[in-house]
């Protein structure tokens, strides 16, 4: 049967409502370049494949398999993870000089040191730092090129960002988008956010209008909107991480039998509290916590691992993602938690 909701409740988790601008920093946080800035990550991350021409793209399995899409079929190579989500090193026992390797801070998570001494003993590699759930990892960046998408963190509409990070980088002239944003695109990205933040309580409005905006994404060689982008550098990312770091904490006291990474006090700013659960049940579970007014994401439920890479398949029936993003404080998290738990049942 399902849970019903309290309506006086508000709705915990999904898509980001429309930002207001702040008073800055996060242009410098993550340095990023207006002229590097496309409609979409994997807009950018094709567009740096194209200018490299690499003989081989090397990507984990365990991707989104739109995020894989943006490379050619033909370059497209795999490698697994471990259990701590860090690469599988074995499973790069045939990357090539001049090939392009793309791994990924999870949840926001640095890959660790064992990733780091293996990128810096292939000084013949070009490595990008996928950070599209990360706003602060904790450390300094391992990669060549880290590559961003600020709506996955933050009430901004669009972008795909390239920050080159090392003197390669630096010096590979990178072209940027070869054409303006489309303002009709641009708009239909912008209005979900906006009628969640107008009208926060109407899920039946604005999903749908979420859902047509995802869709409709493409890779393209087209800018990030400039307003977008101007959002995003308004924004001050030292309260966001302070409060996704208090409430990752507070889930990991309350759900460690259930926690992927049972970390107490997380040096790195949490995308998400990834958990659990029996891949058969999960998706009971999740809806019965949607039925609550708690929406978990599932990343991903498709992704790009052929075959031979069960254990990802398996990992991407099995995880769920709870929410504990800056929009939230410790009332909302034992909120979750509680809801979590009920919801096991």
């Amino acid at each position: 049967m399902p849970l019903s909701r309290p309506q006086s409740q508000p709705l915990i988790g999904g898509f980001f409502a429309l930002e207001t601008a702040g008073t800055g920093g996060m242009a410098a946080h993550w340095g990023v370049d207006r002229g590097l800035a496309w409609e979409n990550a994997g807009s950018a991350f094709a567009a740096l494949v194209r200018h490299l021409r690499p003989p081989a793209v090397w990507m984990p399995g365990y991707l989104c398999a739109h995020m894989a899409a943006a490379v050619p079929a033909g370059l497209r190579r795999f490698f697994a993870v471990t259990d701590d989500l860090s690469p599988d090193l074995l499973s790069l026992g045939n990357l090539q000089s001049g090939d392009l390797v793309l791994a990924v801070n999870y949840f926001g998570r640095d890959p660790g040191p064992l990733w780091r001494d293996f990128v810096a003993g292939r000084p013949d590699v070009t490595f990008v730092e996928d950070c599209a759930q990360t706003i602060d990892s904790g450390r300094g960046g391992w990669g060549d090129w880290r590559l961003y998408s600020p709506r996955k963190l933050f009430g901004v509409p669009e972008g795909g960002i390239l920050v080159a990070a090392t003197d390669r980088a630096k010096t590979a002239d990178l072209p940027g988008p070869g054409q303006p944003c489309d303002p009709a695109v641009t708009a239909l990205r912008r209005l979900p956010m906006q009628m969640r933040r107008d009208d926060p309580a109407n899920n039946a409005l604005w999903h749908p209008a979420h859902q047509r905006s995802e869709a409709a994404g493409v890779v393209s060689d087209r800018a990030m909107d400039p307003a977008a982008f101007d959002l995003l550098c308004s924004l001050d990312p030292t309260p966001m991480i302070a409060a996704r770091k208090a409430n990752f904490a507070q889930l990991a006291s309350l759900l460690r039998d259930h926690a992927l990474i049972r970390d107490p006090d997380p040096s790195f700013a949490p995308f998400g509290f990834p958990v659990h659960l029996p891949a058969p049940s999960r998706d009971g579970v999740l809806h019965r916590m949607y039925a609550q007014g708690v929406f978990p994401a599932v990343h991903w439920r498709d992704i790009a691992a052929p075959p031979t890479l069960a254990a990802d398949h398996l990992r991407a029936a099995s995880l769920a993602t709870l929410p504990c993003d800056h929009r939230y404080g410790q009332q909302d998290m034992a909120r979750v938690a509680s809801v979590f738990q009920e919801s096991l049942n």
